[in-house]
């Protein structure tokens, strides 16, 4: 009988560490992936309205619009994502977002993750004198 408590007591010992290791992780990852999206999507999106040319950006929601394809496209987490616009001018390139990502953990309780950042495109101008 004292055999029987002990094997269960570890068994749900190590069931209760597994789902910390798994939060944990999913966690770390969920922020990893939601940082390195929002920083090529915003990158990406900024150098196409300057450098390549890709197709035109004629006004501030396509601007925004060509962002929240970059984001999506390459996040692959089952999550939903709340996108917050802080500051946007197409004409200097710059954009100010906020992304927060809103996701369930293994035992069900439901997380979120947030991510603030801001890219300014820099133009450099050649003088011919």
């Amino acid at each position: 009988m004292k055999n029987v408590f002990l094997g269960s007591v570890i068994t749900m010992c190590g069931v209760l560490f597994l789902v910390i290791v798994m939060t944990l992780s999913g966690k770390q990852l969920r922020a990893n992936e939601l940082r390195d999206a929002v920083d090529n999507a915003l990158i990406s999106t900024v150098e196409n309205q300057f450098d390549e040319k890709s197709y035109d950006v004629n006004n501030t929601d396509e601007f925004i619009a060509d962002f929240m394809q970059a984001l999506l496209v390459q996040i692959n987490s089952d999550c939903s994502i709340e996108i917050r616009i802080l500051n946007v001018d197409q004409a200097k390139g710059l954009l100010s977002v906020e992304v927060i990502e809103h996701f369930y953990h293994p035992i069900g309780t439901e997380g979120q993750i947030s991510v603030q950042r801001t890219v300014i495109m820099e133009q450099y101008s050649v003088s011919g004198d």
